[in-house]
């Protein structure tokens, strides 16, 4: 579940909807929970104030308990990803995800993945970018001597004034939709993982390790 979804419906490596409805756009969070008579409870997380976005995870993680509860165990959503991008509020926003996320822990019975990408979601994209001809390989190093440092391997540099994160995909991938995806689809995990570090891409794969690979993997 996603703030980008309703915009970027295909920004995960590969997708597969269910028909009862696969994402929340986090924008009409509190009409949902309205619409499903799941009542939010507001206040403090373990004691003290939550982070920036708490209460909207709160929210999200509550309103799948009440969707689970009535559904039929087949049907049970077994895990929440939650990708909210920092925008230079990653210290805040993190702390408010895990404190929403720490608190639904003591009673969820779904997984839950946060995803945070630091500072967009096009950090994440440009991890996986790989020149596959001359021309790209062109515009990679035009971008690289601009900007003064690699965008693919270094994308949380990118500060998100002006757009810039997604100017410098949008050149590099010459504003080709379907290029962009073959950089989430194609590229190899382990080189995600490996340019990741400061993105918050690699706490995002090791988290989809940790808690969805066992699910996929069990019996």
């Amino acid at each position: 579940m996603a703030d980008l979804i309703g915009e970027h419906p295909d920004a995960v490596r590969s997708w597969h909807p269910s028909e009862r409805g696969a994402f929340f756009d986090v924008h009409t969070l509190r009409k949902q929970a309205k619409d499903l008579g799941v009542p939010i409870p507001h206040g403090h997380f373990n004691g003290r104030p939550g982070g920036a976005g708490a209460l909207m995870a709160r929210t999200v993680f509550h309103i799948v308990r009440a969707l689970n509860r009535r559904a039929s165990e087949s049907e049970a959503i077994r895990v929440v990803v939650l990708v909210w991008d920092m925008d230079q509020q990653s210290s805040d926003r993190r702390r408010g995800l895990r404190d929403a996320r720490d608190e639904a822990q003591t009673w969820a019975s779904f997984q839950i993945v946060i995803g945070c990408p630091d500072p967009e979601r096009e950090a994440w994209v440009l991890a996986g970018f790989e020149p596959i001809d001359d021309a790209e390989r062109v515009r990679l190093e035009n971008a690289r001597r601009q900007l003064g440092f690699s965008p693919t391997e270094q994308a949380h540099r990118l500060v998100p004034h002006d757009d810039l994160p997604k100017r410098v995909l949008h050149a590099l991938v010459n504003g080709d939709p379907e290029r962009e995806a073959r950089c989430w689809r194609e590229t190899p995990l382990d080189l995600l993982w490996e340019r990741g570090e400061h993105s918050g891409l690699r706490e995002y794969l090791d988290e989809v390790r940790r808690h969805i690979l066992p699910l996929m993997t069990r019996g």
